[in-house]
């Protein structure tokens, strides 16, 4: 019986977290949600994280892993200052209800990201990914041909292009590389390789991703597909040719990189073209060029308070008309800029500080895990970083990317002799 309700309360816990990560980048959630009654949709969120956190003390007990927990913190003092900077933000934000929201928010997911990090291995965390992004592109699907109005963006500029579950076509085109990128390592992974219905149900979600991907029709989207697929395909041969790879083929592979790089920059408006896409960017650099020009220099050292800058309705129409644009502009669509406008120069460096160590963790893991599941978390790595060049997906619309990246870093830092995996 006490198996069974360890269970029963993993189960709410990790629904509970996975849901309130994602949701105010759902499309039944408010994206910005009224912080200043308590009665409203913002509290209710901090409510059911209050629920999660509860039961993932309950669970730190059970399963005995509190001083772990404890000892997965202390190995992580730059994420520490980055949560304690960003909490003070509410100390010279403009709407202070607005910050504490979201950067308790922010905080509890982290704590939570921690948590299944000490959890779970790589490769569980990997099996948890793939449910989640079945259970979405399930959601989605069902969405789209039960409820065209909601599961489609009707009308000018979208002309039904697909937004599935989520509240724009760019959140689902931006956010499913993802699982395809795990949908593809669950097809090649050798821990499937004996079981064929796995293998299959893979083949089948990877099909179903990459159709979805075509119609939510976001150039951003196609990119990351072409990138991920792009990254997987030379890891996947480096895994099967790493063994006779001298340091010339790394010189050689490096040159053709910086040529191809080269090659793209100068030809960005042709290559963009293929994507029906200008060098604009959809207008997002005359916005970028506002942003930094008369918004940033006004609050630059600490920025206007965790989640505060977009949550103002008047600066949303306000940046609409400055930036010519036909609709008011709901976030910076860049993950970079919205951290320095929301926490400034201090907190943007703090946040860096702590994503290269996501990136130095993911490398020295993939060297000492040679499969396709140790890969992971550097391909996500690559994802987070063109993925918040035209959206913002750290600490804006969502908190999904985050908890990922916080989730793997610790999971790759920490200890095997003190860590109680889940095989």
């Amino acid at each position: 019986m006490k198996v069974r309700s360890v269970v029963i309360a993993e189960t709410i816990f990790l629904a509970l977290v996975f849901l309130l990560v994602n949701i105010r980048s759902l499309i039944f959630w408010s994206l910005y949600p009224p912080a200043d009654t308590i009665a409203g949709p913002a509290w209710r969120e901090i409510l059911l994280w209050l629920v999660a956190l509860a039961l993932m003390v309950y669970l730190l007990i059970k399963h005995n892993l509190f001083k772990t927990y404890l000892l997965a913190w202390r190995q992580q003092p730059l994420l520490i200052v980055f949560i304690v900077f960003s909490l003070a933000s509410i100390f010279w934000s403009n709407t202070w209800t607005v910050t504490l929201h979201r950067s308790l928010a922010f905080t509890f997911a982290t704590l939570a990201a921690v948590y299944l990090g000490v959890r779970y291995s790589i490769n569980k965390f990997l099996q948890m990914l793939f449910l989640l992004g079945a259970i979405i592109l399930t959601a989605s699907y069902m969405l789209i041909w039960a409820s065209p109005a909601l599961g489609t963006a009707p009308g000018h500029p979208y002309y039904g292009a697909w937004r599935g579950i989520f509240w724009h076509k760019n959140q689902l085109g931006n956010i499913m590389p993802i699982f395809t990128l795990v949908f593809l390592i669950r097809c090649f992974s050798s821990n499937v390789r004996n079981n064929l219905l796995e293998r299959i149900a893979a083949v089948l979600l990877y099909i179903l991703s990459m159709i979805i991907i075509f119609f939510a029709n976001s150039a951003s989207g196609f990119i990351l597909v072409l990138v991920i697929h792009l990254a997987f395909g030379l890891l996947f041969l480096w895994l099967k040719l790493r063994l006779l790879m001298r340091p010339v083929h790394y010189y050689a592979v490096l040159i053709v990189f910086l040529a191809g790089a080269a090659g793209a920059l100068l030809n960005l408006e042709f290559i963009l073209g293929l994507f029906n896409r200008t060098p604009t960017f959809t207008g997002r650099i005359p916005m970028w060029t506002i942003l930094l020009r008369d918004v940033f220099p006004q609050e630059p050292w600490g920025g206007y308070g965790f989640g505060t800058i977009w949550a103002d309705e008047n600066f949303r129409y306000q940046m609409r008309d400055q930036a010519g644009w036909p609709y008011p502009i709901l976030i910076g669509d860049n993950g970079f800029l919205d951290i320095l406008l929301n926490l400034g120069i201090i907190g943007l460096a703090l946040f860096l500080l702590n994503y290269i160590k996501a990136w130095l963790n993911s490398v020295r893991f993939f060297q000492k895990e040679l499969t396709l599941e140790g890969f992971f978390p550097f391909m996500f790595m690559i994802y987070t970083f063109f993925a918040n060049l035209t959206l913002s997906l750290f600490m804006e619309t969502e908190v999904f990317v985050w908890t990922l990246i916080v989730t793997l870093m610790v999971g790759m830092t920490r200890k095997r002799n003190e860590i109680c995996d889940v095989k």
